[in-house]
């Protein structure tokens, strides 16, 4: 019987191991709907890694671990009897990829084809010596990136070939929403956004600093902060709120109040500071809704936004004024606004189609073993 993907033969088997919500993060966010997608065509058997932090103490840390644990036996049991065809491991980004690893072993021992998925530019800008053990150990499986940047900086860094590496954006991943945003151009006047957990690496404060040194350059914008507050951040972000009154922070937003958000603003500013960030699903979810974006650049973040939609900044040393030079552009004729709101719909729609069919292709590769997928 075939199934939807046109496979004649018997629904692989898949071993899933990787963290999934909650809680809800763009890591785990991403392996949740990989994991709905696999399991339309596939028998899976999941092990959910996922640190949970509901509780503190010893006692609870010591019950973590005993769940990984027993997660690993019934893994190492199932495989080794030759249960499982495929094993699809979504790499963490530091030291949890030791325990990452002790499952690759056993799927290399139990003669599993192995799918790496690669979420973290963090062991990409650096080399530290247990992701040259683990991908060493790994160099034959195949490699999903998020962005040929990835894929190529993976090869060089740890000489896997380029035909096992496949490209994959989240921009696979992402509903197919309307087009929502049709907020009015104002004139003279922007509405900037923030989205993000709200953190110092996430650039927070550089966000109220752009709004601050906007409005005392005589430009009228406003700025709309959403995301969850870190509790280390609280105070120090409470004072910078409070320093302006040009900026609101309207806490964490889901579903359609998410879709209120990118309706109300004109621009996403995604000033991160993290060294590590790779493809931020929020960039993505901005150019859907027909919505630019002021960016540093980071990770995949030059390859998801060119110029016609928006800016990414190299240096963060120069973000504030290049930011304010943005919004000068902007400002000085507001149709442009409107033709990089359009465009920014298109270039989502464009990369919509093509990682659909990239993503189809990996799928078809994972179900039966043969080479669908576009190498970069």
């Amino acid at each position: 019987m075939k199934d939807s993907l046109g496979s004649s033969n018997k629904q692989a088997s898949i071993f899933f191991v990787g963290p999934l919500p909650p809680p809800v993060h763009g890591f785990a966010e991403i392996n949740r709907r990989m994991l709905v997608h696999l399991s339309k065509n596939a028998d899976i058997e999941v092990f959910d890694v996922t640190p949970r932090k509901k509780s503190r103490g010893l006692f609870a840390k010591a019950n973590s671990w005993l769940s990984l644990v027993l997660q690993f036996f019934k893994f190492t049991g199932l495989a080794l009897r030759g249960n499982g065809d495929v094993l699809y491991l979504p790499l963490s980004g530091g030291y949890r990829q030791f325990i990452d690893a002790s499952f690759a072993i056993i799927g290399l021992l139990s003669g599993l084809r192995i799918f790496i998925h690669h979420h973290s530019f963090a062991y990409i800008n650096h080399r530290p010596l247990y992701a040259r053990i683990v991908l060493r150990l790994l160099r034959n499986a195949t490699h999903i990136v998020l962005c040929e940047r990835m894929g190529n900086l993976l090869s060089d860094s740890y000489r896997i070939s380029k035909d096992n590496i496949r490209v994959l954006s989240n921009a696979a991943f992402l509903d197919d929403a309307p087009h929502y945003n049709n907020k009015k151009v104002h004139d003279k006047k922007l509405v900037l956004g923030f989205l993000s957990n709200i953190t110092a690496s996430k650039g927070c404060f550089e966000f109220i600093e752009l709004i601050k040194a906007a409005t005392d350059k005589g430009l009228v914008v406003e700025g709309f902060m959403a995301g969850p507050v870190q509790p280390e951040i609280d105070q120090p972000f409470s004072q910078a709120i409070a320093s302006t009154k040009f900026v609101s922070h309207i806490g964490p937003v889901y579903g359609e109040a998410k879709h209120n958000f990118f309706e109300k603003i004109d621009v996403l500013v995604f000033p991160t500071q993290y060294e590590n960030e790779a493809e931020p699903v929020t960039i993505w979810e901005a150019l859907e809704a027909s919505v630019p974006v002021i960016a540093l650049s980071r990770g995949c973040i030059e390859c998801i936004v060119p110029e016609n939609i928006g800016w990414v900044i190299k240096n963060p040393d120069h973000f504030i004024e290049q930011g304010l030079e943005c919004l000068d552009y902007i400002l000085e004729d507001v149709s442009t606004l409107g033709t990089m709101k359009v465009e920014a719909r298109k270039e989502f729609e464009k990369a919509k189609q093509k990682y659909t069919i990239h993503l189809e292709a990996l799928l078809l590769e994972i179900m039966n073993g043969k080479v669908n997928a576009k190498s970069i």
